[in-house]
Formats: structure tokens, sequence, C-alpha cells
């Protein structure tokens, strides 16, 4: 094994490269979190390894998590590297022992927000559609005192509604009816 100093010029070189190093990272990570802890060893908090990466501590524990998962499979690193660490975190967190291989085949089919619902076994949805509407102010108080009455709602903080597109289905399904 490494020392400390190496591990963390490491870590250093390859937060700095920014390419899509990121497994080669965790690999490293890992290596710095197995040293012995101090006073026998020099093992850096998860604080200092926040630090030293410049990453948010929760990145830095999805890319532990992530190693510790896929460290002992007989996975080729390009493969990890081509799904992408945000994709390996959510199968980490979501899939169960023995099951990598179906997820990983996911991963590679679907995007990070289809991959969780499909981890469950829910189909990919269909592609959603986006309207924009240009109102004047009085046509969006109409437009948003319709969709109160249908069923949408005001959110506690902030502004918007939420449940917009239920509330305008049940209204123009009303309209059709009539």
């Amino acid at each position: 094994m490494r020392s400390s100093g190496v591990l963390k010029r490491r870590v250093q070189a390859l937060t700095a490269s920014g390419d899509d190093s990121k497994i080669e990272l965790a690999e490293v990570l890992s290596y710095l979190r197995a040293l012995p802890k101090p006073p026998d060893g020099d093992r850096p908090t998860l604080n200092e390894l926040v630090a030293l990466t410049k990453l948010s501590k929760r990145a830095v524990c999805y890319l532990l998590k992530v190693w510790r998962r896929f460290s002992d499979l007989d996975v080729p690193r390009d493969r990890l590297a081509s799904i992408g660490w945000t994709k390996l975190a959510v199968i980490a967190e979501k899939c169960e022992p023995g099951e990598e291989e179906h997820a990983l085949a996911l991963a590679e089919a679907c995007t990070l927000k289809e991959l969780p619902g499909r981890l469950k076994g829910v189909g990919p949805k269909q592609k959603a559609r986006t309207v924009l509407l240009r109102l004047t102010p009085r046509q969006h108080e109409h437009l948003e005192f319709v969709l109160l009455a249908n069923g949408a709602r005001r959110p506690k903080k902030g502004r918007g509604l939420s449940g917009k597109e239920k509330a305008l289905m049940k209204a123009l399904g009303q309209l059709w009816a009539a």
C-alpha cells in the first residue's frame, strides 16, 4: 500500500485534471480511507478528504460507496467510466447485491433520471412535452384560478403551483364532457 502523502498527491492530481477520472479518484480515496487511524496511521477524516478534493461531502461519500460496491466485481474500469459515477452511485444505493450486472446494463441503456425507476422494474415513461404560454397578467390570473379550482396547490414556500398538469387535464376533461 502506498503512503498517505503519495495518495494525497494523486488525489490532488486527479481532481485538478478535471477529466473523467472519477473512478480512479474513487479508488484512491478508498485507499486513503483504508489507512490505519491515528496515532499509528495517517488516515484522513472525511472532512479532510472534502478539503483535499474540493468536492462536496456527499460526492466524496458517493465515490467511496461506488468503489466499495464495484471494486471486487469483475467489471472493466472503462465500462464503469463510460457509465459514469453518478449512475454508479444510484446503483450502489438502490441495487440488491448480485444484481449489479443487470443494473449496469440498465444504466447503459437509460438516463440518470430514469435509472431509479428502471431498477425498481418500472418501465420507461413516455417523453413529456413542454408547452410555453405567453399570457397577459389577466390571462395568467384566470389560468391560475382554473388550475387551483381543479386541484393545483400553492407551495408553502416559493412561487408557482404544484400539480398544474393534472389540474389542467382535469379542467380540459370537464370541457370535453360538456
